[in-house]
């Protein structure tokens, strides 16, 4: 069995390759907080171990193997989530990190009944496909609420789940996977977003619904 501390230097790799060929030590470090002496050795050992390739003047990456591990990790961690806001009531705000400590202690067996549970969800609360059990998944690209224009319909698809605060504040207004908005108003020189949403008026800044990811309805013919 793998130690958290492997799972988390895979999953962390895969992460930081998702848009990107290779990871760089040093982004391993930040996402981690650890030294770059630490990452160097870890990565070194796994490289041995099969898991990681590394070029040293271009970067590091998973191999087969360790894409497998870190798949299996996400899969339990996004079901985690699944499950404390569907079935125990949590608020998507407050379930990343409890996923985090989670995904390394559950076994196969349970997020298969975590799954079958859950009846098989595509996504998780927060939009982000879940692997299946084979480590397929299902990537989708979204637009970003930036890039609407004033009369568009919009589904809110996806939500950055790494701050705490900014996502508690997105639930505040509405904006959650599956909410439906129309844009009012963009105001200029990077002013605020103007949304109606639920029958209410709401109004977000930039900088924040850069990380708020969605697709426009198109309009019925």
């Amino acid at each position: 069995m793998l130690t958290e501390s492997t799972e988390m230097y895979l999953i962390t790799v895969y992460r930081l390759t998702t848009d990107a060929t290779y990871a760089s030590a040093s982004d391993i470090a930040s996402r981690l907080g650890v030294n770059i002496s630490s990452v160097s050795e870890k990565v070194k050992r796994l490289t041995e171990q099969g898991y990681l390739a590394h070029e040293p003047r271009e970067g590091i990456q998973l191999t087969t193997e360790g894409q497998r591990v870190a798949l299996n990790v996400l899969r339990k961690h996004r079901l985690i989530k699944s499950f404390l806001v569907n079935m125990a009531g949590y608020p998507i705000d407050e379930v990343y990190d409890e996923a985090c400590r989670l995904e390394h202690a559950i076994s196969d067996r349970l997020a298969d009944s975590l799954e079958k549970l859950l009846e098989y969800p595509d996504v998780d609360p927060h939009g982000y496909p879940i692997p299946t059990r084979d480590g397929y998944v299902h990537n989708v690209t979204y637009e970003s609420l930036n890039n609407v224009k004033v009369g568009d319909t919009v589904v809110i698809r996806r939500v950055e789940p790494l701050n705490q605060e900014k996502l508690a504040y997105l639930r505040e207004l509405g904006l959650v996977p599956g909410a439906r908005a129309e844009v009012l108003d963009i105001a200029p020189f990077e002013g605020p977003i103007s949304l109606r949403l639920s029958g209410k008026i709401i109004a977000i800044a930039p900088s924040l619904a850069q990380e708020v990811e969605i697709s426009v309805e198109q309009p019925a013919s």
